[in-house]
């Protein structure tokens, strides 16, 4: 036979089908594609179930129902041929080359079946693709057969959930012969694990569809949305506290590549999901109300959609400013585009990852650096407005000074300021002018429990720190009362604000929870603080035409009380 003569297959079928096998989708990835074509069929209602084996509970048949408009008989032997689509190349949908139906149902397992039946018709239709059959040199194409109905398993699925009315038109999916599926071993995750996955990534990925109408139910239950940036209303939210908590959008913006759109928006997560420093994290004592919000998730990673789908969300290199921040979990950062732009954004075939081109990615980089360094400042600065409400409100938030004074004001001189000669009437219209600073109304409950704190401190002890806050530039301001003191410490002040309240609320953190490097460049801003603290009194002394003569006792006593409550502190601490 002449050599110029022989001829080969395109394609060697049975090989070509058992490796796409390792295309790169995992069981969520899988899952999307037939969602995926429901969503662009038209369907409102996608149910998802699972089957398991009787010996072991591993997942035998996975199977995806929707009410979408259903495949014609026309087209129908063809959905499961790789390659085909009826929307090839289109950059309309979310489809796009005709690879992933077959593909994702291939990753999980040997088989795949399809039943439809179309808008208007009657007949249900069946194909279907079976590994073994093709390596045993049983099926060699794909054919249309007429069944008599939807499969007994799955027939529950093809009904309306809200109605119990049957579906008169859609389409379900089966994926048959599950072996990628294992019950989970040594190091792989568990079939469980794996559907919770499933779960998070549909509520996630498909949040703009649910949010408009759609329903997903997976294993009977209804998927709630999740979004990252708690701008859609949440049923979880509400369920859990009452009320739509939505978060505040820093800022957003758009521009034009090739004539298309790229949205990006940069949200703050709403302040009761932030509220406590760490909070927000997985169940821990005290933290169960967020447990299931995945704020965690949010970690410094950006969600990023295509024609309002999901396909990224991660983290994405050198595109948040100065990396990764602790911080970050309470921060949502949105990419949007239209399939037009796959290219830029280096967008799979799995639908499962992008990556801005270089280009792109500096563009988006600078445009999202300013709302998100704004976002993470304001982060810290609630936290500490919370300290300090919770100091008065938990009566006493500087324990370990006021036991340095405790101990201290056993040998210490007593003092002499603050005798008025009105004797109780004095002190206590001095401690109604107090109160009424600290806007404390003693006639409600949680307010009346600040105030005894406060009165019973006096009481116990020479010197008294309180926090408060007044926009004035005082660093604290003192009511002296029988030779007894108490401090009102101005936290709006910068010295607080921006040192001594962020190291505090660093101090009460889980060891896990702090950076390293944000705790050294605090420590470099404290140690500076600390001299400009001293060289803003000198500054203030300075302003006086014999400071050594009106300040110089001051100065003494200053040094020698602080060098008492010190060695009390560090005797005890």
């Amino acid at each position: 036979m002449n050599v110029l003569e022989q001829r080969a297959p395109l394609t060697q079928a049975y090989q070509t089908l058992e490796s796409s096998r390792d295309s790169g989708f995992d069981l969520s990835a899988a899952i999307g594609e037939p969602v995926d074509n429901s969503w662009e069929a038209g369907g409102v209602v996608i149910r998802i179930k699972a089957i398991e084996s009787d010996s072991d509970r591993s997942i035998t048949d996975i199977a995806i129902a929707d009410n979408g408009a259903g495949i014609s008989p026309e087209i129908f032997p063809n959905v499961l041929s790789v390659g085909y689509s009826s929307r090839y190349n289109s950059r309309k949908g979310l489809g796009r080359f005709g690879m992933g139906l077959k593909l994702a149902a291939l990753s999980q397992g040997r088989r795949a079946e399809v039943y439809s039946r179309a808008r208007g018709g009657e007949q249900v239709y069946k194909t279907a693709l079976d590994l073994d059959d093709v390596k045993n040199g049983v099926q060699e194409d794909l054919a249309i057969e007429e069944v008599e109905g939807w499969p007994d398993k799955f027939v529950d699925l093809m009904v309306n959930p809200k109605d119990d009315v049957p579906f008169d038109q859609g389409t379900l999916v089966i994926i048959r012969k599950i072996d990628r599926l294992p019950r989970g071993g040594r190091y792989g995750a568990s079939t469980d694990e794996r559907m919770h996955d499933l779960t998070r990534f549909l509520a996630r990925a498909y949040r703009k569809f649910i949010d408009k109408g759609l329903r997903i139910e997976l294993e009977g239950k209804p998927v709630n949305l999740h979004d990252p940036l708690f701008l859609l209303q949440n049923p979880r939210v509400v369920q859990k506290f009452g009320v739509d908590l939505r978060a505040t959008i820093v800022d957003q913006g758009t521009f034009l590549i090739d004539g298309h759109s790229v949205h990006w928006i940069v949200t703050l997560l709403p302040e009761k999901l932030r509220r406590v420093r760490g909070a927000g994290g997985r169940a821990t004592k005290g933290r169960e109300e967020f447990a299931d919000l995945y704020i965690p998730d949010n970690a410094s990673k950006i969600s990023i959609l295509r024609n309002e789908r999901e396909i990224y969300y991660d983290l994405v290199p050198r595109l948040l400013p100065g990396g990764k921040d602790k911080v970050d979990r309470y921060i949502g950062v949105e990419i949007s585009f239209p399939a037009e732009l796959d290219e830029y954004f280096q967008v799979r075939n799995v639908k499962r990852g992008a990556e801005p081109v270089s280009k792109l990615r500096e563009e988006l980089k600078n445009a999202i650096k300013k709302p998100v360094e704004e976002a993470r400042r304001e982060i810290r600065r609630f936290w500490g407005e919370v300290l300090r409400e919770e100091s008065l409100a938990n009566g006493d938030g500087h324990l370990a000074a006021h036991g340095a004074v405790d101990g201290f004001d056993r040998t210490a001189p007593h003092g002499q300021a603050g005798y008025t000669g009105n004797g109780d009437n004095g002190v206590e219209g001095a401690f109604d002018n107090l109160f009424h600073d600290l806007k404390l109304d003693r006639n409600k409950p949680e307010d009346a429990a600040k105030a005894k704190w406060i009165r019973e401190s006096f009481n116990q002890r020479a010197l008294t720190v309180i926090d408060a806050g007044w926009p004035g530039k005082e660093l604290f301001e003192i009511v002296h009362l029988t030779g007894k003191a108490i401090v009102k410490v101005n936290s709006r002040h910068p010295f607080f604000a921006e040192i001594v309240t962020p190291l505090k609320a660093m101090s009460e953190a889980e060891p896990e929870e702090l950076d390293t490097q944000e705790v050294s460049e605090l420590l470099k801003k404290l140690s500076s603080a600390i001299d400009l603290l001293i060289l803003g009194y000198a500054k203030a002394e300075n302003m006086h035409t014999d400071p050594e003569e009106a300040y110089g006792e001051l100065r003494s006593h200053w040094g020698l009380f602080t060098y008492g409550l010190i060695r009390e502190y560090l005797r005890n601490a």
